[in-house]
């Protein structure tokens, strides 16, 4: 059975940089028509305006600072819906009010109320949500607890504060007057930190997804730049007044604020090159300053308080071309076979081909090669073409009308079993070579669209050789050479098709890797053993459960077998005690009797009452330890479950675990409890979690879902007062 023929492509983002652009753009590999965006209202110029701090803590709150009067407040972020404006809280935040000496029963501090905040400018929120105030006025910064709502710490600056930005577990301090960058964090510094060569006039800085530092220079004008002090990268923004970072994947988007009522910029910094793309748009924007949203988009302020920045509408050109690099087949007087491409094509739009192949190129000296031209969006890269890039065309290899038009697959890409994702909106296209024999291959595509939609290309692929079924016909058909190639044209349907059944046939050996298997297919490929998939369960873990079916049956019932089964769902480490291990030593779950005696710090103890040097006799149901250790044994997952993954755990041990086995599951929204079967190592696990949740009157139990006290900074074991130094809440 015949293999797929191998084929030349151009694919990756690299390879699109090295083709010729002509009113076209590079988006993450995939290439469209170039845009024209709108022009946005006339700057004001004059020096860019003071920043207004906005920050989200981990409660999906939003933080805005109104230097003006002096204070912060806190509003409900409304994530929903990106064109209602933020919704104030029933009791808005005024952390000045935090600071505020309060009364104590009948006795009343005597000294004076403090002032408010002065010039309350940048905002940050670390992990910890603990909030930093950037007071402008009186050059400090502010650390204020949000969990509770107490001033830590002031932090004295050498310079004026203009932005903060949190870099990992400490705080980027951006000083004016005289310039610098400090670093700090709720309990040591500042430290100086250098900033980049030739930076004089600093305004913002960011950090992207990957934590690198960006600083913003000379904003407001036409030689804005983002600089990162530690890699030297220079971004282009022109106009920009403040920058945000947005992530996409393993790249980061630099977003760039200009001025009120201006459109924002949007840069993607990819490892080859810096693409633009389409901007968004910041309807009745204050120009006082941005900041990214819980959910991965760009926010700002406006006199309707907090709105979400959106897709700006933009016209495409109405015609552009992609002009390939040569393509090499290895073998002189090679036939070409058929083109395909992985494209988007919509409504009112279309892609047109044509191709030239030859042997030997003309003399450059007389024909001399297409220009080159880099994306329109691209702002990397110098005017020539990459080093070590395939040459273009001859000019006289370039058609002026190019009007070969496309076919779409009715069945999927020419790859045996390879398929698109379910929401991929790309399809494959198809178009034969018209192109004489030759070793070398160029491609020029033409995008035509509406100007309000573009045709996207992802990949194109030029099969070699074309089929060979000219040979098996009488030499009388293919004597003329229009006869020829048009039988070759016609022939080369039904070679496709028989060719591609071939192919699937002979290499029809991932449909039995469960890795590799369509995700359609994967309970037909669990009942050749015996195994019933729950649709409940991630595609990922189902492929993995099929590949190790065979070893969890042969341990089924076992410690190993259940914790493998069970970590392959949840994806964290399972552990499992058995009870009759832990026999006078406590246990896990709801019970009395010997768990109630083991005690933190004094040792455990079976048997007996605190104190007491004396044995006791066990009596009644404390005697039989194998009605209340036997045959039972106890699941930990520290991880947070919800309400169908605790099913389908649940289920998983109902079937695969000893039939006369009684288990009890714990994870982490069980809690911890001191004295009640805490096991270093086992139940007990340092980390963060999302358990916790806010206490309800009537809803809470004391020592189950309720915490007392916090620890605080000055708060020190056994050297604390109640109502002093310490408090309960």
């Amino acid at each position: 059975m015949p293999l797929p023929r191998p084929f030349a492509l151009i694919q990756t983002e690299d390879q699109w940089l090295r083709a010729s652009h002509l009113n076209t753009a590079l988006d993450d590999g995939v290439v469209g028509l170039a845009w024209i965006a709108d022009k946005a209202a006339a700057s004001a110029g004059g020096p860019v305006p003071a920043a207004a701090g906005l920050a989200f803590d981990g409660y999906c709150r939003l933080y805005h600072s109104v230097p003006a009067e002096g204070r912060v407040e806190r509003q409900l972020w409304a994530g929903g819906d990106p064109l209602q404006p933020a919704t104030p809280l029933p009791d808005p935040l005024d952390l000045f009010a935090s600071v505020t000496p309060q009364p104590l029963g009948d006795f009343h501090l005597v000294h004076d109320a403090p002032a408010a905040l002065d010039e309350p400018r940048a905002l940050a929120v670390d992990d910890d949500d603990r909030l930093f105030v950037a007071e402008a006025g009186a050059r400090d910064i502010l650390v204020f607890d949000l969990w509770s709502s107490r001033l830590l710490r002031r932090i004295p600056l050498p310079g004026r504060p203009l932005d903060l930005a949190i870099n990992g577990e400490s705080v980027l301090a951006l000083l004016a007057d005289p310039i610098s960058l400090v670093r700090f964090d709720a309990r040591t510094g500042p430290f100086s930190k250098e900033l980049p060569d030739g930076v004089n006039s600093p305004s913002r800085i960011a950090v992207s997804p990957a934590n690198e530092v960006f600083v913003l220079d000379q904003a407001g004008t036409d030689k804005a730049r983002a600089v990162s002090p530690k890699t030297q990268i220079e971004v282009p923004v022109p106009g920009a007044c403040d920058i945000e970072f947005l992530c996409d994947g393993d790249v980061s988007i630099l977003v760039a604020s200009r001025r009120a009522n201006e459109d924002f910029l949007r840069l993607r910094l990819a490892p080859g090159a810096i693409e633009e793309l389409p901007p968004l748009k910041a309807r009745d924007y204050d120009g006082l300053g941005i900041v990214r949203t819980p959910d991965n988009r760009i926010g700002f302020w406006t006199l309707r308080g907090f709105r979400h920045a959106v897709p700006a509408r933009v016209r495409y050109f109405p015609k552009g071309r992609v002009i390939g690099f040569r393509l090499d087949s290895g073998d002189f007087r090679t036939v070409w076979g058929r083109l395909f491409l992985d494209a988007c094509i919509p409504k009112d739009t279309s892609i047109t081909v044509s191709c030239a192949a030859t042997d030997e190129p003309p003399d450059p000296e007389t024909d001399p090669p297409v220009t080159y031209h880099k994306p329109g969006n691209v702002l990397t890269g110098g005017p020539g073409q990459p080093p070590l890039s395939p040459p273009l065309p001859p000019v006289s290899f370039v058609p002026d009308t190019i009007d070969q038009p496309l076919y779409r697959r009715d069945t999927g890409r020419e790859l045996p079993w390879a398929r698109f994702a379910p929401d991929d909106p790309f399809q494959t296209y198809e178009a034969p070579i018209l192109a004489g024999p030759g070793r070398y291959l160029w491609v020029i595509l033409e995008l035509s669209g509406n100007t309000r939609f573009t045709p996207r290309v992802r990949s194109l692929r030029a099969e070699y050789p074309s089929h060979d079924l000219l040979r098996r016909l009488p030499k009388t058909f293919s004597r003329d050479e229009a006869a020829a190639s048009f039988l070759r044209r016609y022939l080369a349907i039904f070679d496709g098709a028989l060719g591609e059944l071939d192919s699937r046939a002979s290499l029809r050996h991932p449909l039995l890797d469960p890795l590799a298997a369509p995700a359609e297919i994967l309970p037909w490929l669990a009942g050749f053993i015996g195994l019933v998939l729950d649709e409940r369960w991630p595609e990922q873990s189902r492929r993995e459960i099929i590949k190790e079916a065979i070893w969890l049956f042969r341990f089924r019932g076992t410690i190993a077998g259940l914790s493998r089964f069970l970590q392959l769902y949840t994806g964290t480490q399972i552990i499992i005690i058995e009870k009759f291990r832990l026999r006078g030593l406590g246990s896990i779950g709801e019970a009395g009797g010997l768990e109630s005696r083991s005690i933190l710090g004094a040792g455990f103890r079976v048997g007996g009452a605190i104190g007491e040097t004396e044995e006791v006799q066990l009596s009644g149901s404390e005697q039989d330890a194998f009605e209340t250790h036997a045959h039972r044994f106890s699941v930990i997952i520290p991880a947070s479950l919800t309400t169908e993954q605790l099913a389908v755990v649940q289920q998983i041990l109902d079937v695969h675990r000893p039939a006369h086995t009684l288990v009890d599951v714990c994870t982490v929204g069980a809690g911890m409890r001191v004295g009640r079967g805490l096991h270093i190592e086992l139940t007990s696990i340092i980390g963060r979690t999302g358990g916790f949740a806010p206490l309800q009157l009537g809803g809470s139990t004391l020592g189950r879902d309720t915490l007392i006290g916090r620890p605080v900074a000055g708060t020190v074991v056994e050297s604390s007062r109640l109502g002093s130094d310490s408090r309960v809440g």
